[in-house]
């Protein structure tokens, strides 16, 4: 997709597909090392708190069927499964899915069916509400992932979405480089992209905001190359390198990101429930 740079974005449902595309890992032994870092993650670790989870469970009902659209290991999953009477949990990927269960039997959570399948793949009933936390990043077509959320949804749907900061660096790097503020699929274009499909979505963004330590300015370096889609290129080391001695700062541990960790969480009615509901769930 070819756009001038600088240019004003106005289809935000194809820059969704153009970053999502670009965002999916093709190597599989990249998404092997995903899994890995999941389950080093999870490994003798709880949760952190999540105040946009605590949102979405105060506007659960105990008698609630929810379908949990690409449930990784179950973060929300688990405390999903200890609100509602049934949890349908979808998840694709064979490592994600077996940390999963392991999750759900270690909590003792008998009420969840876990599909190893994708949205695009499973074949499942309505429920009263579906969610999807951060599993729509590798799906570019993000039309078809609403469209099956409002479908296999009575009464509403929950999208949690990374929110960037609208001056961060890697935004600044790549309206420079790419042309947009957008590096990959956020909250702020599905929030637009929503629009464009006639969904006027209420939105929540979290109060907590996070900060990512690098060990190094080398390793800093490098994930950011990564980040921007520029690992086989070096046109822009130089300006990738001066951005970041100049933007971050040196602390204890490394060199902290000015770039605030947030995430947003997208909440609407389906269509068809609108004639018999208020706006919010």
């Amino acid at each position: 997709m070819h756009r001038e740079r600088g240019a004003a974005i106005t289809d935000w449902l194809a820059l969704w597909r153009e970053l999502a595309e670009a965002f999916v890992k093709p190597d599989p032994d990249a998404n092997d090392g995903l899994v890995e870092r999941y389950r080093a993650h999870d490994s003798g670790k709880s949760w952190r708190p999540d105040e946009l989870l605590d949102f979405v469970l105060a506007h659960t009902e105990a008698s609630d069927a929810v379908l949990d659209i690409g449930a990784g290991t179950g973060r929300w999953t688990v405390p999903l499964a200890d609100k509602v009477r049934r949890v349908t949990a979808l998840e694709p990927a064979p490592g994600m899915a077996e940390m999963l269960r392991a999750n759900l039997s270690e909590a003792g959570a008998a009420n969840v069916v876990v599909v190893d399948a994708g949205w695009e793949h499973a074949a499942v009933g309505p429920h009263d509400v579906t969610v999807a936390a951060h599993s729509m990043y590798t799906s570019p077509d993000l039309a078809g992932f609403v469209r099956f959320m409002e479908e296999h949804a009575r009464r509403a749907c929950f999208m949690e979405l990374r929110i960037p900061p609208a001056d961060g660096l890697i935004g600044q790097l790549s309206l420079r480089i790419h042309g947009h503020l957008h590096d990959s699929p956020n909250a702020v274009i599905a929030y637009n992209a929503l629009y464009a499909l006639g969904i006027d979505a209420n939105v929540l963004v979290e109060t907590d905001v996070r900060y990512r330590v690098e060990p190094t300015l080398e390793e800093a370096f490098e994930r950011t190359k990564s980040h921007l889609r520029l690992d086989t290129t070096t046109e822009y080391d130089d300006l990738v390198l001066r951005t970041l001695e100049e933007g971050l700062t040196r602390v204890d541990d490394g060199w902290r990101w000015p770039d605030g960790k947030r995430s947003a969480l997208l909440w609407w009615q389906p269509r068809h429930a609108r004639s018999t509901m208020g706006r919010d769930p």
